[in-house]
């Protein structure tokens, strides 16, 4: 599992600087399992992760909401030219993956 989430980041980073660019600091949120095949892959900004965030709040769901929380702190403080972040959910649970680019090209989940 850990191999195929390093390499959808690695394929993934050009999209993340592109949305990044237009759009400010955020993340990239892949569901693969989404029934529309538009629905897989769509970009947060810090102001859509921090409405997320509160949404979660506000459904007690903790696990997703500390996944946002730590989006967003990531996101505000990543030096775009050696990281990028990604939310991978699916059914089950949902992950912070924050890629780092130079060194070995390993993505670290948080």
């Amino acid at each position: 599992m850990q191999l195929v989430i390093e390499r959808i980041c690695a394929d993934m980073c050009d999209f993340y600087d592109k949305f990044y660019a237009n759009d400010g600091p955020g993340a990239i949120v892949y569901v693969p399992r989404a029934e529309d095949e538009k629905a897989t892959m769509f970009y947060l900004p810090v102001p859509a992760l921090m409405n997320a965030l509160k949404d979660f709040r506000d459904r007690d769901m903790e696990g997703p909401a500390d996944v946002m929380q730590k989006a967003i702190s990531r996101a505000e403080s990543l030096d775009i030219a050696k990281e990028a972040l990604f939310i991978i959910q699916d059914e089950q649970f949902m992950s912070l993956v924050h890629y780092k680019r130079d060194n070995d090209g390993r993505a670290i989940l948080v």
